[in-house]
């Protein structure tokens, strides 16, 4: 059990229900690209909250940012805003911090992985430098996340993407502050989430894109595969960013997994 977070935490409501998906962003931009997926989601009748992790949007920074003191910091939040159901759904570093969350709080009942790893212990060594390297050296060089991260994130989206949702996750991160950015790499640099994926015991939704180079989908399915209960479907052709860049087709698995596994009370 992790130690209880007691810092204030900047997030967002939207729409009413009895079912509440809390949406944790990746350590790229914060929980304003997520606008799109939040009204979806309330259209169909469910409660969401958007939240700024610790260092992101007016949530101040954690004194020690890591995963752990992350997770303490979404566990808090779900304690204060929970309703009968609650789902957790996480992208990137968020689907490091949802796991460990879901273990640590019972009143998580199903959790989403978008764009995910089991942590950077799982990478290869060379994935691990060259990771660390696309992200930490241009910083350490004294460069702003705006000033180097637009190469590196046409990377990490598939060849397709365009349109307005990929345009405001681009507005995001170019937006975000570097040292926020650079806390958040050390923090997924730290963590390990193997053991938490194999204590994950509530039905779980990996959503991966075939072509994301930033969390690969063959890492994904082994994901899958320490899951007890889990399910996972690929969209192909996408990077990163699933829900801006195929919306549509993403937000119909979102759906069909929350009705299939989660039905809502009449």
């Amino acid at each position: 059990m992790t130690a209880a977070y007691t810092g204030t935490i900047d997030y967002t409501v939207h729409g009413s229900g009895t079912t509440t998906v809390f949406m944790l962003h990746g350590a790229y931009g914060d929980g304003s690209y997520f606008a799109d997926t939040a009204t979806v989601l309330a259209d169909a009748g469910y409660r969401v909250v958007v939240w700024n992790c610790p260092g992101y949007g007016m949530t101040p920074p954690a004194q020690t940012p890591s995963i752990t003191t992350f997770s303490a910091a979404a566990t808090s939040l779900v304690q204060s805003e929970a309703t009968a159901v609650n789902v957790l759904l996480g992208h990137s570093m968020g689907a490091l911090i949802a796991p460990l969350t879901a273990n640590n709080e019972p009143l998580v009942a199903a959790v989403v992985l978008s764009g995910a790893s089991a942590g950077f212990a799982s990478r290869t060594p060379e994935d691990q430098k060259r990771y660390l390297a696309e992200r930490l050296e241009p910083i350490e060089n004294g460069q702003t996340v705006a000033e180097y991260v637009r190469p590196l994130l046409d990377s990490m989206m598939g060849p397709s993407a365009s349109g307005p949702l990929v345009d405001k996750v681009r507005e995001a991160i170019l937006a975000m502050r570097t040292e926020t950015f650079a806390d958040s790499i050390r923090a997924i640099a730290s963590y390990d989430g193997r053991e938490a994926l194999d204590n994950l015991a509530v039905p779980t939704l990996l959503l991966a894109g075939t072509v994301d180079t930033a969390c690969p989908v063959a890492g994904m399915r082994a994901m899958a595969e320490r899951i007890e209960d889990s399910e996972i479907h690929e969209l192909e052709g996408v990077g990163h960013y699933g829900f801006a860049e195929r919306p549509d087709e993403f937000h119909g698995h979102l759906l069909d997994f929350l009705g299939r596994r989660l039905p809502k009370e009449n």
